[in-house]
């Protein structure tokens, strides 16, 4: 899911400052369970949540570890 760096901020301003953290083209937001990372997309004013792809790679990380 990707959306604009204006909606971005204005969630990232909903959850507070002390649930973020950033580097150069991420922000990643500490949730209970996980952290959700937003990258930058290259096509320009979008950020894109990389969930589903974080999601994928520990499924295969538990199924190889059993």
């Amino acid at each position: 899911m990707c959306i604009s760096t204006a909606a971005l901020a204005a969630f990232l301003t909903l959850i507070g400052a002390e649930h973020v953290s950033t580097e150069t083209d991420r922000v990643i937001v500490h949730a209970t369970t996980a952290d959700a990372h937003w990258v930058a997309a290259p096509e320009g004013d979008l950020w894109c949540a990389m969930a589903p792809q974080l999601d994928r790679m520990a499924r295969f990380s538990e199924a190889a570890a059993e």
